[in-house]
């Protein structure tokens, strides 16, 4: 059975781009009320065949731990997650967990990440392979379709002073 897993990759110190990005929401669009943090990680989807989905989980945990194309583990942490298609938006207190998954229309290198590791002997198990930017938003909300709807407008650019996240010209944005 073929299942979907995320394998999402982080910087162990802070990341400068979106502690850049989230000063940039704050000061010069408006959200300083709104926005409590912004994380970003490199987001690869992998559709992994295997008998369950831990065995899946597993397989790409290993792919992270003894390959070097994902993670350094010098500066880099990560996690792993299967995807089951049900993902809710978190809620605490008023605060809303939205994430922003920022792809390119036109390239994506997962293919060329494939390859490389069916030469490592790693890709009979892969039948694809996406990747992407994640950005998740921590957002004062009254509700998870108010949280959804700010996500939105932060992502997606239409102007100097809408959206920052993602350049509709050539990237395509997904938030849940």
């Amino acid at each position: 059975m073929t299942y979907q897993v995320e394998l999402l990759v982080r910087l162990k110190i802070p990341d400068v781009t979106a502690l850049t990005a989230a000063n940039a929401l704050r000061r010069r669009l408006g959200y300083a009320e709104k926005l409590v943090d912004l994380k970003r990680a490199d987001h690869y989807l992998f559709s992994v065949e295997a008998s369950s989905a831990e065995e899946a989980e597993a397989f790409v945990r290993q792919l992270a731990q003894k390959t070097t194309l994902f993670v350094n583990p010098n500066k880099h942490v990560f996690e792993t997650r299967v995807v089951t298609g049900e993902e809710t938006i978190v809620a605490q207190e008023g605060i809303y967990d939205v994430r922003c998954l920022v792809r390119d229309a036109d390239y994506d290198p997962g293919e060329g990440l494939r390859n490389a590791l069916s030469k490592l002997g790693f890709g009979d198990r892969i039948s694809g392979l996406q990747t992407g930017t994640l950005w998740t938003l921590r957002l004062k909300a009254t509700s998870a379709e108010d949280a959804l709807g700010m996500a939105r407008e932060i992502a997606v650019t239409k102007s100097r002073n809408r959206g920052l996240l993602a350049n509709p010209h050539y990237q395509e944005c997904v938030v849940y």
